[in-house]
C-alpha cells in the first residue's frame, strides 16, 4: 500500500464503505422479508449492535490505514488519504441520488 497514490487509496477506502453499506441494505431488506413486524426488544438490541459494529468497521475502514501512517510519521500522507476518502465519499453520495433521482 505504501507505493500506491493517496487517491487510489482514498477511492478504494470509500468504495469499500459503500459497498458496506450495501451489505449492510441488503440484511434490512432480508430481515424485513423474514419478519415484517416491527423489531420488539431484542430485536432493537440486535439494531444496536448491528450500529455499533457498522460504526467500528466503518472507521477502521476511513480512518485504519491513515492512523498507520500517522503512527509512521507520514502525516502528509496521511491526511491525502483522508481528503481523498471524503471526496470520493461525496462522489459516490453523488451518483447514488442521481441514480434514484433518475430511477
Amino acid at each position: 500500500m505504501r507505493n500506491r497514490h493517496p487517491a487510489l487509496i482514498g477511492f478504494l477506502q470509500a468504495l469499500s464503505v459503500a459497498l458496506y453499506c450495501v451489505l449492510i441494505g441488503l440484511f434490512f431488506k432480508l430481515a424485513k422479508t423474514i419478519s415484517p413486524q416491527p423489531p420488539e426488544f431484542w430485536g432493537t438490541v440486535v439494531l444496536l449492535l448491528l450500529l455499533v459494529f457498522s460504526a467500528a468497521v466503518t472507521g477502521l475502514l476511513v480512518f485504519g490505514y491513515p492512523a498507520f501512517l500517522i503512527l509512521e510519521r507520514e502525516i502528509k500522507k496521511a491526511l491525502q488519504i483522508l481528503a481523498h476518502t471524503f471526496l470520493f465519499s461525496l462522489i459516490i453520495i453523488g451518483v447514488v441520488l442521481l441514480v434514484i433521482a433518475l430511477v
